[in-house]
This record gives structure tokens, C-alpha cells and sequence, in this order.
């Protein structure tokens, strides 16, 4: 194992599930041409090494972050040339992000905060861009001929230290060009001028869009799950006559919102109290305790109707997004279902599901269907009896419904796997089966990545690991974007003895997911000990015993972390501290119950290391 700092670069495909949905082949196909021919090339001609693949990007290190970014430049200067004969809509491009930081090197291998800060920093890339870390930055400086514009320190995922972003822009001030020194003077003028305008426009482009707020100042404690308040639609146009429509649709979208169990919104009664009120983002933020303010106007012109809707982040003091919608008179219910419904999905895709909402708002056939799964999705994170019953009644009458759809079989093959895993099965064997079978249903109906994890699971389950790891390929080939296949997909891999492929698959997931599945820490937690990450498994796993997490094994596996990683790096009166506290809060807590919980996983050694760890922290044995 070696650890050292190394310029981390992260590529990224945009939009990779939609482009295989549109052409598989070729997309494929274009994809290996352009790495065969640019991508691979680039990076080896910079001395750097790709370390990772992801089906639709990579991870590189470079001994020099100078080098990394010529790379990084040269293939986002090269790629709009290779796509320009594709239509639009099918065109190849990439985000990128590079980091300086702290990585270590294990069996060919590559983990850290360095690596984990430049995965996170991608998404934050426009199509086709490339974004910097503040370290990246201050190493870079005009040692590449290339401008930054500066995002503000950003909050990553599972990083506990708020991390500078630059954006990488063409043309940095001070040509380094030789040639450049004999242009006539005018030139350097137009040139200054411009470096001003640009500065000035860098100041635009990141001013926060009103006075941020700082959750200590708030009247309220901050909820975990994202929380947002809806302020009456304004109306604009014929005199204030459409009021009726723009209170119709603020009800409605408040309504609609409330249906997701993963967003806490204010009421409808406590938000009429602001209509006609001349009040800030801010101010409402700070009364209520929201973190998000979705706000929106109604404007008729003619028997036409515009609605736009804009959602804000009250603690970053900025928009996040903006839509609108335009109808006739003659159709009013429909555009207040319709708005609804698009707030819903952005919302979604924002803050909870991610992008998988629109798949699985297309797979459920009505936005009632998908609004049920969701609320099912919810309880059956509980993982409790009460949990499973509610989640059972709601994805039954789903399948009921419609037993002929691949998605409703697989959620039923979901039901029965949580069942056998909960102890409530009278014939665990049968409802085993029960639940292989909806599995084979919906993947005959339909051939789909996220199915195939449900196999993946069963099969691992049945103790057979390389097959399992098959199945789990198979999900992350066929759905490289999805944050269910990558979650799932490394669980297996991890669980069946590939700890360093599973860990790196379920943070994936965590990334594709804002609010990732409740069961995800644990297992990750546990992958991180297994491979010696102790801070980063103590990180997340305290990250846990903070919040409102549902999944009532979430908080008793997370002290267990606590108690193991003090043990396993010597630390003895601290892990008999956390002992005690695990006890506290779970007094069922034995060695025995741990070695029930995970006695599907391959690693028999370290289970046991891991067990002996408990049992030394003073944990009971049985």
C-alpha cells in the first residue's frame, strides 16, 4: 500500500443511459473510438495512467497536475470536431474534474479523499467542461494557457470540508505566446477590455442570487431530508383576474409535493399566510426552517397561460432551476396537474431519487403508479415489520394492477427477498423461490440492468458468489447510469469478496442517488474496514447516527463501526465507550447476531476479525 498526493482527473459521459437508450451500438461504438484514438492516446502522451473504468467514464492519475490539465484540454478542445456529423441529440461529450490530493495506491488500486473529491467534482462540470479543485488551482495558476472562473467553495457527498471549484475557461489573460508580442497595440487594448468584461461577468455568474442563510439564524432546526416551502403563485396579466389559478395551482403543487416521503413541505394553510407579503427568499427560509423556497408566477396573454416555477437554495442563495409551462384557457386542470407533476419530477430528480425518477416515472405507466412506488420505496427502507406490511399493500396493488409489467414483478421479487431477510417468512426456502421467480418474470418481460441486481442479490444470497458477481456485471453493463445497479451491483461484487470493485460501485451509487438508499452506509461502512479506511468508515457512519435515518439497523450497524475501528487501530477505552453506547441503543447486540446479519459474505476471515473486534470492546458473545 502507498500513499501519496496525485492529480486525480474524473471523466464523465453526459447523459450515457439516454444515449444507450437512443443507440446502443452506436454509441458503444463511438465511445471505444474515442478513447482508442483520443482519450488513451492523451493521457499516456501527459504521463498519466487510467486507473479506473465505469462503463461510461474513467479515473486517471498524473504525476503532475499541469499535465493532467493539457490532457483534460486537449480532449474537450478535440471531441466537438469527432461528434459534429451526429445530431445533436446523440452527441458524445464529457465533464471533467481534476484534483490534487492525498490518494493510496493498494494492489493497482486507487482510493481517498483525493480520488473521491474529483469523482464528486464532475458532476458539477458543464457538458463538455472541465472544473478544478482550489488545490488543482493553486498549483495550476498560468502554467496552462486557459482561464478559471471561480464557483464558490461546494459541499460534496460524504466530504466534511467544504471544497473550492474553479470552472475552467478558453483564453486565459497573458497569452504566453511568443507571437503574440508583435500584434498592434489595439489588440492588448481589446484585450484588456475584454479581461475587465469578463471579470465583471465572472462577478454575475457567481454572486449568490440573494442573501444566503445560515441554518444557525433559522427559526426552526433544519430537517435532514431536503425541506422546501411553496409560496403563493403571483399572478401577472388581465388585472389580477386569474388569482383563482394561480391559488389553484399553489394548493395543487403543495399537494402534489406532500405525496413523497422524502421531502418535508410546509402546508398549504401555513403558506396562504404569505400571499400579498413583499418577502425574501430569505426571510421565509429563515422563519420557517426550509432550505428550499419554490416560488412561481401566472401570466395570461390572451387565452394563453405561461406558469413558471423557480426552485432556490435558501443556504447557497441561489437558483437551482427554473421551468415553465404554457397552456390555453380551455385546459386549466390540465395544466395544474401538469405543472404539479413536472415540479414533482424535478424535485425528484434534484434532491431524493435522482435521475432514475424519469425511468421509473416512464416504467409506472401514470404518475398515481409511481407516486405509490415511492411511498413503498419508503417503507420498505424501514426494514421493520410494520415497514414491510405497508410496503406489501402498496406494491401489491400494483401488481395486481398490472401483473404483466417487469417493474411491478420486480418489486414484487423485492417483497418476498425482504420477507425471508426480516424473519417473517413461514417457509423462507418457498418465498426464496418465490421471489427468484418474479425476478426471472421481469427479466423476461424486459431485459433491464436494475432487474438484474434483484437476481444478483437472490444469488448471492443462495451462496453462490462468482455467479452472483455475473449477474452483477450484467445490471452495471446494461445500466452503467443507474444508481440502483451500481449500489446493488457493488454489494454483491463486495459481499462476494471483491471489496475494492463493490466499494467503488456503491459510492457510485451514492452519487447517482441524492437520497440514497438507507441500507447503502452499512455496507459501505463495512467495505471501508474490510479495506483499512477507518477515518472514512468512522466519517460516514457518524454521519448516520446523526440523522433521521428510517431503517431501524442503520444506527446500531453504524456504533458497530465506531466500536470495531477503535479496536482494530488499538484503541481501547474508546471502543469500550462506543461498546457501551451500542448497547444503549441496541441491547440485542452480539457477536452472534453480527455473524447471522452477514453470514452470506465470502470473506469469512474478516467477518470473523471483525466479530473478535466486538466481543473484545466487551459486545457479548450470544
Amino acid at each position: 500500500m502507498e500513499r501519496r498526493i496525485a492529480a486525480i482527473l474524473a471523466a464523465d459521459m453526459v447523459g450515457f443511459s439516454r444515449l444507450i437508450e437512443m443507440d446502443e451500438a452506436g454509441t458503444l461504438a463511438r465511445q471505444k473510438r474515442h478513447r482508442l484514438e483520443l482519450i488513451d492516446p492523451t493521457i499516456r502522451d501527459h504521463h498519466g495512467r487510467i486507473i479506473k473504468l465505469t462503463g461510461d467514464g474513467l479515473i486517471a492519475e498524473f504525476n503532475s497536475v499541469v499535465e493532467a490539465m493539457q490532457a483534460a484540454v486537449l480532449v474537450q478542445r478535440a471531441m466537438p470536431a469527432r461528434e459534429v456529423e451526429v445530431p445533436e441529440d446523440r452527441r458524445i461529450r464529457y465533464r471533467i474534474a481534476i484534483n490534487l490530493g492525498d490518494v493510496v495506491f493498494d494492489e493497482g488500486d486507487i482510493y481517498g479523499d483525493g480520488v473521491n473529491i474529483a469523482a464528486r467534482l464532475e458532476a458539477l462540470a458543464e457538458p463538455g467542461g472541465i472544473v478544478v479543485s482550489g488545490t488543482a488551482h493553486d498549483m495550476l495558476k498560468s502554467q496552462v494557457e486557459v482561464g478559471y472562473r471561480p464557483l464558490g467553495e461546494k459541499r460534496l457527498k460524504n466530504i466534511s470540508t467544504p471544497v473550492r471549484v474553479f470552472q475552467v475557461t478558453d483564453g486565459a489573460p497573458g497569452s504566453r505566446n511568443p507571437a503574440a508580442r508583435g500584434r498592434p497595440a489595439r489588440l492588448i487594448l481589446i484585450a484588456l477590455i475584454a479581461t475587465l468584461a469578463l471579470a465583471a461577468l465572472g462577478w454575475l455568474w457567481t454572486r449568490p442570487d440573494f442573501t444566503p442563510v445560515d441554518p444557525a439564524e433559522m427559526a426552526l432546526e433544519l430537517p435532514k431530508k431536503p425541506s422546501i416551502a411553496v409560496l403563493p403563485f403571483e399572478t401577472h396579466g388581465a388585472a389580477g383576474s386569474q388569482d383563482w389559478v394561480a391559488e389553484a395551482i399553489t394548493e395543487s403543487v403543495i399537494s402534489t409535493l406532500s405525496f413523497s416521503p422524502d421531502m418535508l413541505v410546509i402546508a398549504h394553510s401555513t403558506m396562504k399566510g404569505y400571499k400579498n407579503r413583499q418577502v425574501s427568499a430569505t426571510d421565509v427560509a429563515r422563519e420557517l426552517g426550509v432550505r428550499y423556497i419554490l416560488s412561481g408566477s401566472v401570466l395570461r396573454s390572451g387565452e394563453t397561460l405561461r406558469v413558471t416555477t423557480e426552485l432556490a437554495d435558501a443556504i447557497k442563495g441561489q437558483q437551482i432551476w427554473s421551468i415553465r409551462e404554457d397552456s390555453s384557457m380551455d385546459d386549466l386542470l390540465a395544466l395544474q396537474d401538469g405543472i404539479s407533476r413536472r415540479v414533482f419530477e424535478e424535485l425528484s430528480v434534484s434532491l431524493t431519487v435522482g435521475e432514475g425518477t424519469r425511468t421509473w416515472l416512464e416504467r409506472s405507466g401514470s404518475f398515481e403508479n409511481y407516486v405509490a412506488l415511492v411511498q413503498g420505496r419508503a417503507e420498505f427502507q424501514k426494514f421493520s415489520p410494520e415497514g414491510h406490511a405497508n410496503a406489501e399493500r402498496l406494491w401489491g396493488a400494483l401488481y395486481r394492477k398490472e401483473p404483466n409489467n417487469a417493474s411491478t414483478n420486480y418489486l414484487m421479487g423485492w417483497l418476498f427477498w425482504h420477507k425471508v431477510t426480516l424473519g417473517l417468512s413461514g417457509d423462507p426456502a418457498a418465498d426464496w423461490q418465490k421471489a427468484m421467480d418474479f425476478a426471472t418474470r421481469a427479466l423476461e418481460i424486459e431485459e433491464n440492468g436494475e432487474f438484474y441486481t434483484l437476481a444478483a442479490v437472490l444469488t448471492q444470497g443462495s451462496g453462490q458468489h462468482d455467479e452472483a458477481i455475473a449477474l452483477a456485471d450484467k445490471a452495471i453493463a446494461l445500466a452503467p447510469g443507474s444508481a440502483d445497479a451500481n449500489a446493488l451491483g457493488g454489494l454483491v461484487k463486495a459481499t462476494s469478496g471483491q471489496a475494492h470493485a463493490g466499494l467503488e460501485l456503491m459510492e457510485r451509487g451514492m452519487r447517482l442517488e441524492p437520497d440514497y438508499a438507507e441500507w447503502l452506509p452499512a455496507s459501505v461502512t463495512y467495505a471501508r474496514l474490510e479495506l483499512g479506511l477507518y477515518d472514512e468508515a468512522r466519517k460516514l457512519a457518524r454521519e448516520v447516527l446523526a440523522s433521521d435515518i428510517k431503517d431501524v439497523r442503520a444506527k446500531p450497524q453504524a456504533q458497530s463501526v465506531l466500536v470495531v475501528a477503535a479496536v482494530f487501530e488499538g484503541k481501547m477505552e474508546e471502543a469500550r465507550k462506543e461498546a457501551r453506547k451500542l448497547l444503549e441503543i441496541f441491547p440485542k447486540a452480539s457477536a452472534a447476531y453480527g455473524r447471522q446479519m452477514r453470514s452470506t459474505h465470502r470473506n469469512k476471515a474478516f467477518l470473523e476479525k471483525y466479530l473478535d473486534a466486538l466481543v473484545q470492546a466487551g459486545i457479548p458473545e450470544s
